[in-house]
């Protein structure tokens, strides 16, 4: 497959394929249209896609290889298109993680997690977090908006499940919403 002229590039699918969309990703399954390693480059022209969708992936890249995806996003987007990132929030994790430690009533946002370590649910979910599915880095929004930042998007703009600049992105799974952060980049 290729990425056409106006394309909205669904970037580290894994099975979340969507229909109207590029989907991309480096385990081939069936329907993935390209498969190969984002950390190499996407496989597109310049300025060509309309937009990119990319949902709990970029915490299984390493910060220096998310920089580069993120470079890659910028390349390939057109002018005023959209990047919409949705990723495991750290701050959502941490908050609850510390009102428990203070005593306080916490809801931890990820409701199919199953403890299986012995340990406090509170400290396997943290380490779920950061250790689970080969996460390498774990984001808050302070620093995937200065990622954006450097990568050439000077709007970066806090988004909600749902929400946001382009209505063919919004295709959210509703299973991550507790959990996630939701965030969108313009390129200029």
């Amino acid at each position: 497959a290729q990425v056409r002229r106006g394309a909205y590039i669904n970037l580290g699918c894994g099975p979340n394929l969507l229909k109207s969309f590029v989907n991309i990703d480096y385990e081939w399954l069936p329907g993935l249209d390209i498969c190969c390693d984002i950390t190499k480059g996407i496989p597109a022209e310049d300025g060509i896609a309309r937009g990119i969708y990319s949902e709990h992936c970029l915490e299984h890249l390493t910060l220096d290889q998310c920089r580069f995806v993120l470079l890659e996003c910028h390349r390939v987007l057109a002018p005023k298109a959209t990047l919409r990132i949705v990723v495991p929030d750290l701050q959502v994790y941490a908050r609850a993680y510390v009102r428990y430690l203070d005593g306080q009533a916490a809801v931890f946002p990820n409701e199919y997690f199953v403890n299986k370590t012995g340990v406090s649910q509170p400290v396997a979910l943290i380490n779920e977090l950061f250790l689970s599915s080969n996460h390498r880095f774990i984001h808050d929004h302070e620093t995937l908006s200065a990622l954006l930042g450097e990568a050439g998007f000077p709007e970066v703009r806090p988004c909600a499940f749902g929400t946001g600049a382009d209505a063919h992105l919004l295709v959210d799974s509703a299973g991550r919403a507790s959990e996630s952060l939701y965030i969108e980049a313009i390129k200029p």
